[in-house]
């Protein structure tokens, strides 16, 4: 591994053990409740999101995707980036690099994101 690829790893390894220290302490009851929810009943495109990440970090995997499917398919697929981008560092012929996110994925993951939230509120 070059030094690159370490710190990388290193960096990313510091950041989820953060992640997984303030999931699992008092820390995350103070994150906020959703105002647009609590003021009109309507859940908004990010409802969920949290209880996700919380779940998906604890390793609660089928309640982390039923709390929000985008955002569960979302963590897969950029930790699936990751790890190719990391071995990518390391060799000459690149492999996978078409999994790499392009700004018309941005563009898709917004119409996805609002057909979810009209179907998940008309539901």
């Amino acid at each position: 591994m070059n030094k690159k690829s370490i710190i990388i790893v290193c960096v990313e390894l510091l950041i989820l053990v953060l992640l997984i220290i303030i999931v699992n302490s008092n820390l995350i009851t103070y994150v906020p409740k959703c105002w647009i929810y609590q003021s009109t009943g309507i859940l908004c495109p990010a409802c969920g999101g949290t209880t996700c990440v919380v779940n998906f970090l604890q390793g609660n995997f089928k309640v982390a995707f039923f709390s929000h499917i985008v955002f569960f398919v979302t963590i897969v697929y950029l930790l699936i980036c990751n790890i190719v981008y990391i071995i990518n560092l390391n060799k000459k012929k690149k492999i996978a690099t078409w999994i790499y996110p392009k700004y018309w994925y941005a563009i898709i993951f917004v119409i996805i994101l609002v057909i979810y939230t009209i179907i998940r509120n008309m539901l």
